[in-house]
């Protein structure tokens, strides 16, 4: 008999659906992607082999309580999976449908990303591949740090080139492997910053600001833009200082180096530009939060009181007052530096250190990388040609919010959006969604970012 002709892959990557937690949920639509998951199938050609690969940030273990930047506990963190995904939880249909696919045969992939870390423990695995009626040899976790090689194609989750949320890889495998023997680990995680800032920052003022972790939290911008909404962070601007490190940590690879990696001198990032206008709207905060912060200690915890104070923007909004002029001018400033407006979504828009690196790999690889696929940024990109990229960043299918460009000029159109935004009315699903064909022999004949239906 002939031999059976070796298939294709057909590759469909998704990232950063950050299931779980509570009320305001990143995902606010997860039936939008378990309907999305059911219709996979009925897109293959003949001669194709699905595997669906979440490429980091599956489950958003900072966000479900008990909240921590890491739950050392193995069953600990196995609970607030199984919780996430069983009984009334909303995400239940999301885990039904991935159990469908698993069921027909279809591969499933899973990367760590920097909220999904606990998904590397072993017990953490294995109530997941119980829920989906699977086995390793369905499943595939890729709990390493490597990379993720479907042929020519490289796929990673991107942390990796963001100083400010990179895992630690090295405590992680050792903890895994203890666990796995049912040993007590011998050493202790190191938590990434941007997972501190989660903890200590934004689950405490999420119950004011339902919105806030949409944005991505790095440096004294974000700093800024919350001493905006609560003057009382001003004056714990030291703390918030050395916890809100995050921007200067993800300026410390903007080329895209290997990380650990010595550089030439000339090519380290020079400091932020002194900004006047910022200086002159938020006055010594912004210098405090300018200076170089020191190793963040466990002390370092913002007293932020659980009823709003008079003078916060929840506050002003509840009652109906007017925004003080100066507080909007604050605001504008912030965002219009986080570039936080209704753009930011463009296909062809900035990859930063992240279309450095696939670039880097691509011209290193000598031939064996074609496309290279990452998640992280929750900004979708499609670079190289329509129909065969050569970088895509997958975007997210958590929820995001866009601002207006009138709102970043105008005080009125930021009054009014910030009252929608108050309530909660503003958020949008991107749904975006990297789509390869990696032929037999590797290489990548196709690779583009798409849009799910609504």
């Amino acid at each position: 008999m002939p031999a059976a002709r070796k298939r294709a892959t057909r590759a469909i990557i998704i990232s950063d659906l950050h299931l779980g937690g509570s009320p305001p949920y990143m995902m606010s639509r997860p039936e939008r992607l378990a309907a999305f998951l059911e219709s996979l199938p009925a897109s293959l050609l003949d001669d194709e082999t699905l595997e669906l690969v979440i490429a980091g940030d599956f489950i958003d273990f900072l966000a479900i309580p008990e909240q921590a930047s890491w739950t050392p506990d193995p069953y600990a963190a196995r609970d607030k999976l199984v919780r996430t995904m069983t009984g009334s939880s909303v995400f239940a249909p999301v885990f039904a449908a991935l159990a469908r696919l698993v069921e027909a045969g279809h591969r499933i992939t899973i990367l760590i990303g920097n909220h999904d870390v606990e998904l590397a423990l072993p017990q953490v695995q294995d109530a997941l591949l119980a829920q989906l009626g699977a086995s390793r040899h369905q499943v595939l976790f890729v709990d390493d740090g490597r990379a993720y090689r479907i042929g020519r194609a490289l796929i990673e989750h991107g942390n990796r080139y963001d100083g400010a949320n990179v895992n630690d890889w090295t405590g992680l495998r050792v903890i895994a492997s203890a666990l796995s023997r049912g040993e007590e680990p011998p050493v202790a995680l190191k938590v990434s910053a941007g997972s501190l800032i989660v903890e200590n920052v934004i689950n405490h003022i999420k119950p004011r600001y339902p919105f806030i972790d949409l944005l991505q939290p790095q440096g004294e911008l974000v700093a800024l833009l919350l001493v905006a909404f609560e003057p009382a962070l001003a004056w714990q601007a030291d703390k918030l200082a050395r916890i809100l490190q995050g921007k200067r940590l993800q300026g410390e690879n903007l080329e895209g180096i290997q990380p650990g990696r010595t550089r030439n001198v000339a090519h380290l990032p020079i400091n932020e530009e002194f900004d006047e206008e910022l200086s002159e709207a938020f006055g010594k905060t912004y210098q405090q939060l300018r200076q170089t912060p020191t190793q963040v200690g466990l002390g370092d915890v913002l007293s932020i009181a659980l009823a709003a104070r008079e003078d916060s923007l929840a506050a002003i909004l509840a009652r109906g007052d007017s925004v003080p002029s100066k507080r909007l001018l604050q605001i504008q400033l912030a965002m219009r530096r986080l570039l936080l407006d209704d753009h930011s979504d463009r296909p062809d828009g900035p990859t930063e250190q992240y279309g450095a690196a696939a670039s880097r790999l691509i011209e290193h690889s000598k031939g064996e990388i074609e496309t290279v696929v990452m998640g992280h940024t929750h900004l979708a990109r499609q670079l190289g040609e329509a129909k065969r990229a050569n970088y895509i960043n997958t975007g997210t299918w958590a929820d995001v919010v866009r601002v207006p460009v009138g709102a970043l000029e105008d005080e009125g159109t930021l009054e009014v959006f910030l009252r929608d935004l108050h309530t909660d009315r503003l958020r949008d699903s991107p749904r975006t969604y990297a789509d390869l064909r990696v032929e037999a022999d590797g290489r990548v004949m196709r690779a583009t970012l798409e849009r799910a239906a609504p």
